[in-house]
């Protein structure tokens, strides 16, 4: 067994110590539960005994074979998948084709317990000091409660409602977490970083938001601070009246203000380190696919400072909590679901958790607590190692999320490595995505990123250096390119606040819950309509 211990507390312990036994529970108790709904009666749960049986009824399913009964439930109907009580519809956030409204239960947040928090919560007490959370969730704290939500907003409104956040532990208290309407929070939160001096865990849904917090720091603190030291929020931000008055009035000394000018002067290496010499830990998910994200970040964290990777979870199921810190690897939460794994190979059948192998890749497949049966997740993982008889496992690829114009099928994780190769010529990209552009035929790709390195450089020449790596990473994009199946690609460089008023624009981001790395756009993309919204941020400068 590998030495992941650190995270672990006594409880999870022992679960996994008996992983085999709690997953079988969790099948015969959601079968027993849900015998009378819809789904249980069409596929006579009641006469079921063990895996084999339900294996035999159950086919291996995805969301389409749930969406017309989705579709009822959002309507009120009840007892079609579940027998359990619904707390809220998780709107995906598309990352892999349209968005999907995935029910949770409240058996299942019951079953999640507190692993978000119960690792950061421990910690606290030995650290002191304050968390920042640099995210906000929309969760009708203060009357409406909408039924589709982000998943994050649907849990983090149970954790805050079970007593699992002390939000005296935190950076503005509740007000600077829960909101209701769209704000410029990412204002707000840079506001409250400067701030506060004691700051001793920075975290983050993914740690990708927090290269973006970087970056915005990085290019408008000087109009922060002096908006600080005039105590003054400015009408062009977008803040409720309740929130600008919080903020304007929190006392922050003159010596304070000063202190964070000479930091930020003195440049963004290590500043993380500088502004808060307290600081311990930073949290959000990250894999080994983001290191364009990971080498952006060490820029401002320096070495000091841990990583924390929060968890492996999906609007579907909370899966796996981190094994320990600085490591990419999660167990698997025995208690969530009933699992079961298909190799990547297609070889062989499916298989339990307690049945994997170290260092082969499998598909999860899930019967949640919240209606799903035997359900494709679309996630490949690697198998680390074990503790007890719950494997350990790092996240490889989502498998649908590839761009694909002429058939070269470019998939994530060859395309994190044409753009990380790019510091060969001196390039350090922070932020990217890329879209297949068809406003000239043949298609190409059309990306969008911010940059750091690479004085001077054109973005002509950065699209010329960008297609010779695309080209070393995937032979049949490099075949078509040379039979002119695909075009040139055209990479546009932008500043921080440009990038993220892009990915706005486009829906793939927001301003609460969370902003999952994006780096591929689904469907195609227009020059002509990005231009348009640079355009408009051009306007409004």
């Amino acid at each position: 067994m590998l030495p992941f211990t650190e995270t672990i507390d006594g409880q999870l312990a022992a679960m996994c110590q008996n992983a085999k036994n709690i997953n079988e529970e969790n099948l015969q108790k959601i079968l027993a539960d849900n015998a009378l709904t819809q789904f249980g009666k069409a596929h006579v749960f009641s006469s079921l005994q063990g895996i084999k049986m339900y294996r035999n009824a159950v086919p291996i399913t995805t969301y389409e074979d749930y969406a017309k009964d989705i579709e009822k439930m959002l309507s009120g109907g009840k007892n079609l998948l579940t027998a359990y009580p619904v707390a809220g519809f998780c709107r995906t956030s598309g990352t892999t084709g349209n968005s999907k409204y995935i029910p949770l239960t409240y058996t299942a947040l019951g079953k999640y317990s507190d692993y978000f928090e119960r690792y950061k919560n421990e910690l606290y007490k030995s650290l002191g000091g304050k968390r920042l959370l640099i995210n906000s969730f929309r969760t009708g704290l203060d009357g409406e409660n909408a039924d589709v939500s982000l998943f994050s907003e649907i849990y983090f409104r149970y954790l805050y409602d079970s007593g699992y956040m002390d939000m005296s532990q935190f950076a503005g208290g509740r007000d600077m977490i829960f909101v209701s309407g769209e704000e410029d929070m990412l204002y707000a939160k840079l506001w409250e970083a400067l701030a506060c001096e004691d700051i001793t865990m920075l975290e983050s849904q993914f740690l990708y938001e927090l290269v973006n917090f970087f970056g915005c720091l990085e290019e408008n603190w000087r109009e922060i601070l002096g908006d600080m030291r005039k105590g003054v929020i400015p009408p062009k931000v977008r803040l409720s009246q309740k929130r600008r008055e919080m903020l304007s009035a929190e006392g922050v000394s003159r010596r304070r203000l000063d202190d964070v000018q000479r930091e930020c002067e003195n440049g963004f290496e290590n500043i993380a380190q500088r502004l808060w010499k307290d600081l311990r830990l930073v949290s959000g998910v990250s894999n080994r696919a983001y290191q364009t994200e990971t080498a952006a970040l060490d820029r401002y964290l320096g070495k000091r400072i841990h990583r924390y990777y929060l968890c492996y979870c999906a609007s579907e199921c909370y899966i796996g909590t981190p094994a320990a810190t600085d490591s990419y690897g999660y167990v698997l939460l025995p208690q969530n679901a009933f699992f079961e794994f298909l190799p990547q190979s297609y070889e062989g059948e499916i298989l339990l958790p307690h049945e994997l192998k170290v260092g082969e890749m499998y598909e999860p497949v899930i019967t949640n607590f919240s209606g799903l049966y035997r359900y494709r997740l679309g996630d490949v993982v690697k198998i680390v190692g074990f503790i007890g008889e719950s494997p350990v496992m790092e996240f490889q690829f989502r498998k649908s999320q590839a761009l694909n114009i002429a058939g070269e099928k470019y998939d994530m994780r060859q395309l994190e490595k044409a753009v990380f190769s790019l510091r060969e010529r001196g390039v350090y990209i922070k932020n990217y995505c890329f879209g297949a552009c068809f406003d000239t035929l043949p298609g190409k790709y059309l990306a969008a990123a911010t940059i750091t390195g690479g004085s001077g450089i054109t973005e002509d020449k950065l699209s010329e250096f960008l297609d010779e790596k695309l080209c070393n990473y995937n032979k049949d994009y490099a075949d078509l390119r040379n039979l002119k199946e695909l075009g040139a690609p055209r990479i546009l460089i932008l500043d921080n606040t440009k990038y993220t008023k892009l990915l706005q624009e486009s829906g793939l981001d927001s301003s609460h819950g969370h902003n999952k790395p994006k780096h591929i756009f689904k469907g195609e993309v227009s020059e002509k309509a990005w231009a348009g919204i640079l355009k408009k941020c051009e306007k409004c400068e």
